[in-house]
């Protein structure tokens, strides 16, 4: 189940744990304005896909954890990810899905456009699609292969 409202605690303590002193430090570290990360640590700017993935690759840990839908901390090594709506097509193929069932049920269909032509989807996003679809969004992203 989707509890992205447990981002910002968990990033605070993947932050406190791998010894992060200051936000700008971290930011810096990450290629993002020190300005996002306070946003996301209070909760206050909802993450792209994009800076969710930067996250999840400086902590080696899955972005499943970091939004919230799982409770295990699973060690996942960066890899290069294939454009989103790629796979995500894929995905709704293996799952037996259509677009027209997943713009009725989730996302508006207008956004399948959006992520075709490369606009990154929000975090919060791919976590519902990941659940209606019963996949990790690790897994929905190309980021692992379960």
């Amino acid at each position: 189940m989707s509890n992205i409202s447990l981002f910002p605690e968990r990033l605070k303590e993947l932050m406190f744990d791998s010894g992060q002193k200051t936000i700008r430090e971290f930011a810096e570290k990450l290629g993002v304005h020190p300005t996002s990360v306070g946003h996301w640590l209070n909760g206050t700017t909802v993450i792209t896909l994009e800076n969710a993935v930067k996250l999840a690759d400086f902590f080696e840990c899955s972005i499943d954890y970091l939004a919230g839908m799982s409770e295990v901390d699973r060690k996942v090594t960066p890899r290069p990810l294939p454009p989103f709506y790629e796979n995500l097509r894929k995905v709704m193929a293996e799952c037996g899905v259509t677009r027209y069932r997943l713009s009725k049920d989730v996302v508006a269909d207008v956004f399948f456009t959006k992520w075709a032509h490369g606009v990154e989807p929000l975090l919060c996003t791919v976590c519902k699609i990941a659940q209606y679809l019963n996949v990790s969004v690790d897994y929905l992203i190309g980021r692992t292969d379960y």
